[in-house]
């Protein structure tokens, strides 16, 4: 008797097919394993009993990235050879294949890195069945190593005996080689040592910033206190304000500076090395952090980032770009802007390629939820169970943040984060990556999704990119639908909170609470609609957004902060309406409070002035301050925002502490919104937008929902931000 045994799910690039023959030669089974497709087949010489033996054996040998989503037992022809061996790959078009990320460098390798007398003793490229470079490096299917970039490195005759030995760890380890016949690293600096990793380590020690070419891209490194170091880093990315991430060499070294909780410690730990935000000590990495209460922290992902931390302690670990550029992956573009810059001390390289360029993931948790706010590097292009029928979908996504994704055969596949969609380079990578994933799993569209706003870059790819039958989904509706997908909800209230999106009636939407049911929606209320000047500036300028509210509110712009912004030119365009908006944002709501209050008046990064009023809250809570009472009235479809600035207004003027009204107004907004809730017939509640980042504000929402009976849904596999759009486009689009 004869059976084959097929197993979707994440089954290549984790040393799937060398566990099988360890389990078969163990009980001593004839057969075969190979890729097929993007999926397994394993046929072997037994009856049921045994073949589900096999399989409850291979499932407890395989390594924890390995993941079944459906296994198929069935009878075959007879097998009549001896002995188990892994066979030639084949493809098969019936199922989507699973793709897996890269994978962080596994314990095993680490200690071989480490062992002085192993022949990959400080081998930067060291890796096994188990580990390195997966998504980055495919060109396309089954994965075997000549459909990935390390098919040009011919293998010398030892890593040829462990590729081939059926004990060795490394059998069929695709990313397989040492010092002779593997990627070589590189150095070109202002220091020179023996070797190049001396090099870079000894230029970093001195203070230098380099450029470090890692799985998915170059990073810029420097000491993480060295503040000189510091500014040299923000000068060479164009990043005067926004906060750094910090890798450290181990757990331990990370809980000296933060406080990690049970789930946090999980994801530092997990094969995909994120970058995840801890709150940290209050004067740890003050100038990397530059005000933030949190921290990014990251552990190493490969050899050189282990070897770098082991040699240098902490060190800050950013994307080789500059500020809203694409992460760069090509040697010689970095390599010209070290020969051009007064800032780059030197490059550290290698001479492997990169297809998929990469950011690193990061996640934050709350309420002991994980959360991801960026899609990178060990976590695309991870699927997303979701279930829309037998039609293939394309979804553009959003301009900011930009992702795209496709739908087919019941799972959504979401690509990397490409930053904003404006700069032409980030453009140039999402076409080449919508490509790449296309061909690469299979993807033919029957009809495309993006968003309804006439200007949309993200629309324009799409239409350059198919010539189909193309759906228009709203901004805030494809937010919440995405935690419709996420959950697999048919019907919720909906609060979308964020910056900008376009609405049905041409305003600029950002407060808004939707009735969803499917692939429909119904605005039932929203934050005061506001006439806003400004254009693109106005998402920048803090003090511009007070000025805004206040005019409308009938109140006097306060005189402290006319250096950012001209009261009375505002007041003339708004009442001449040149260059306006109607806008019910709240995220320029949260600009305006942050600027009223003191805390802010100008964004120099996305979110900045938002994140320094949510720091103001935190610091109330934490010093026993008693929030000042505000109030956000709902009257009908509208929550009165511009009165609720009016009244904080009033009441710092009468001596309030800012802190405690920047407290009051987290609680106001909750309450207003709680309120919406109430008024409303149904139990689940879905929060999503970039707002529902602020962690006081999620906080103090879901616990007042939650009191009044509703059930809480959020973002946790996509971003709540504009990162996650594609998967709610996909999902309205499949529902039509």
């Amino acid at each position: 008797m004869t059976k084959r045994i097929f197993i979707t799910g994440i089954v290549q690039g984790v040393g799937f097919r060398p566990c099988c023959k360890k389990v078969a030669d163990s009980m001593l089974l004839s057969g075969t394993a190979r890729n097929l497709g993007g999926n397994a087949e394993i046929v072997i010489k037994c009856d049921n009993q045994v073949s589900e033996e096999f399989l409850r054996r291979l499932v407890s040998l395989l390594p924890k990235e390995a993941k079944f989503f459906s296994v198929d037992i069935e009878d075959c022809e007879e097998f009549t050879g001896e002995g188990f061996s892994i066979i030639e790959s084949d493809t098969d078009d019936r199922f989507l294949p699973e793709i897996i990320p890269d994978i962080a460098t596994c314990e095993g390798c680490l200690l071989e890195l480490e062992n002085k007398s192993d022949r990959r003793h400080q081998h930067p490229f060291i890796s096994c069945a188990a580990c390195g470079p997966r998504y980055s490096i495919i060109n396309k299917l089954p994965y075997d190593r000549e459909n990935t970039l390390m098919g040009k490195f011919a293998l010398c005759d030892k890593c040829k005996e462990e590729y081939t030995s059926p004990t060795d760890r490394r059998l069929h380890a695709q990313t397989v080689a040492c010092k002779e016949c593997g990627p070589k690293l590189m150095w070109r600096g202002n220091v020179s040592e023996t070797e190049p990793l001396d090099s870079a380590i000894a230029t970093i020690k001195n203070g230098g910033v380099i450029a470090v070419k890692d799985i998915g891209g170059y990073h810029f490194v420097c000491l993480a206190e060295n503040e000189e170091a510091i500014n040299k880093l923000r000068n060479l990315k164009l990043r005067e304000q926004k906060p750094f991430a910090v890798m450290f060499n181990s757990l331990d070294e990370v809980k000296v500076f933060a406080s990690v909780n049970e789930t946090e410690e999980g994801l530092l730990n997990d094969f995909a090395k994120p970058i995840v935000l801890v709150e940290k000590n209050e004067y740890a990495f003050i100038s990397a952090s530059n005000g933030s209460r949190f921290l990014g922290a990251m552990l190493p992902s490969n050899p050189v980032q282990y070897m770098l931390t082991k040699a240098l302690g902490p060190i800050i670990m950013t994307s080789g770009n500059i500020s809203g550029e694409p992460i760069i992956t090509d040697n010689e573009q970095m390599l010209q802007i070290f020969e051009n810059s007064d800032f780059l001390a030197g490059v550290l390289y290698h001479d492997r390629d990169i297809i998929t360029s990469l950011d690193d993931s990061i996640y934050y948790v709350l309420d002991g939820k994980s959360h991801i706010l960026r899609r990178g590097r060990g976590v695309a292009p991870a699927s997303i169970p979701l279930n829309l029928g037998e039609k293939t979908i394309f979804a553009a996504g959003s301009d900011l943040k930009a992702c795209l994704g496709f739908y087919k055969n019941g799972k959504a596949v979401l690509s990397q984060h490409f930053g904003d969609l404006e700069d032409e380079g980030c453009a140039e990578v999402y076409k080449k990556s919508a490509k790449h994933i296309s061909a690469l799993f299979g993807f033919k569209p029957d009809i495309t999704a993006s968003d309804m706003h006439p200007a949309y870059f993200s629309s324009k790819l799409s239409e350059d990119l198919y010539d189909i039958k193309a759906i228009k989904v709203q901004h805030h509706h494809a937010h919440i639908a995405s935690v419709m997908a996420e959950h697999n909800l048919d019907e919720v209230l909906g609060f979308a909170l964020d910056g900008t999106g376009y609405g049905e009636n041409g305003e600029v939407w950002g407060g808004e609470a939707l009735l969803c049911y499917n692939n429909e929606y119904k605005r039932i209320a929203h934050l005061k609609t506001v006439k806003m000047c400004g254009g693109d500036e106005l998402s920048k300028n803090a003090a511009e957004s007070l000025a805004c509210f206040l005019i409308a509110g009938g109140e006097t712009v306060p005189e402290n902060i006319m250096p950012a912004c001209d009261a009375e030119i505002v007041a003339a365009a708004i009442k001449n309406n040149i260059n306006c908006v109607a806008s019910s944002s709240c995220g320029r709501l949260f600009d305006a409070v942050a600027c009223l209050l003191g805390f802010g008046d100008y964004n120099h990064y996305e979110g900045m002035c938002a994140t320094a009023l949510e720091n103001a809250a935190s610091f109330a809570i934490k010093k026993g301050i008693v929030a000042y009472p505000v109030n956000l009235e709902y009257n009908e479809d509208e929550l009165d925002s511009v009165k609720l600035v009016c009244d904080i207004k009033k009441a710092l003027d009468s001596g309030a502490d800012p802190h405690a009204l920047a407290l009051g107004f987290h609680i106001a907004l909750a309450d207003g919104l709680t309120r919406v809730a109430v008024k409303q017939n149904i139990e689940k509640i879905a929060l999503s937008g970039g707002t529902f980042a602020n962690r006081i504000l999620t906080l103090i929402l879901k616990k007042k929902l939650t009191e009044c009976g509703f059930k809480v849904y959020m973002n946790e596999k996509v971003p709540s931000g504009d990162g996650g759009i594609a998967l709610g486009q996909l999902f309205v689009a499949g529902k039509e």
